[in-house]
């Protein structure tokens, strides 16, 4: 009489440690490949035009004015924010104590309205109170007389032209990027505040920037993009 053969059952194959690596594995992409939102200090409502004008993603120094009409400075490039920031720190200029820490705080900052007279008491302060604490706007006034002495718009104009210089010597030709300017300002800004910022910007001899606005419906049989967003590079 033959043997009986016990039933052999199917090898049992633990998942826990695979699904483990592929959670893992999901989460570092996502973590990699995505481009976390910039801390923002002001909301701007701006004005709409028909205009479909895009920005450049590249360096872009944007001038932004709130409903208050404080004036805020923002650059689209991390590189060239920090760069404008250590040479707002010199020696020769506002002689600024930079740490590391307020270095990478400051990269994160989308855009900012510290006056220089409290920016380095601002660079100090950590965590929630460097998130709560309300920027005042920075000064944009032109007179004859003083001729822009103590307006700080004007100086990270010149900061930032002098950051993006240092940061094209270091690329090569077809990579080299000219400083553009823009102008963001609230529907409800004062026009006193508007104009301010663009007789700063005019007493650099720059008088050709963007206006940023929000995009509304064209009106039946309208063509041209000329008008709008776009005053012109």
């Amino acid at each position: 009489m033959a043997a009986h053969k016990p039933k052999r059952g199917a090898p049992a194959i633990d998942m826990t440690a695979m699904v483990d690596v592929a959670f893992l594995l999901l989460t570092f992409f996502i973590l990699t490949t995505t481009r976390f939102r910039e801390e923002s200090v002001v909301e701007i409502d701006t004005p709409s035009s028909i205009s479909t004008t895009q920005l450049p993603e590249v360096a872009i120094m944007n001038v932004e004015v709130d409903r208050d009409g404080k004036v805020f400075v923002g650059f689209t490039d991390p590189d060239l924010r920090e760069e404008a920031l250590k040479i707002a720190a010199g020696p020769d200029e506002k002689d600024l104590k930079l740490t590391r820490e307020n270095i990478s705080d400051f990269s994160t900052m989308q855009n900012f309205g510290i006056p220089f007279t409290i920016f380095q008491q601002w660079l100090e302060l950590h965590g929630e109170d460097r998130v709560g604490f309300e920027h005042p706007g920075m000064s944009a006034i032109i007179t004859d007389s003083t001729r822009m002495t103590g307006n700080d718009l004007k100086d990270w104009v010149r900061y930032g032209r002098m950051a993006n210089i240092r940061r094209n010597q270091e690329l090569p030709a077809d990579l080299k990027k000219r400083l553009r300017f823009a102008i963001k300002g609230d529907a409800e800004a004062p026009y006193k505040k508007i104009s301010q910022v663009i007789s700063t910007l005019q007493d650099w001899k720059i008088n050709q920037f963007s206006l940023i606005t929000a995009l509304e419906d064209r009106p039946a049989g309208y063509e041209s993009e000329e008008e709008g967003e776009k005053i012109g590079f």
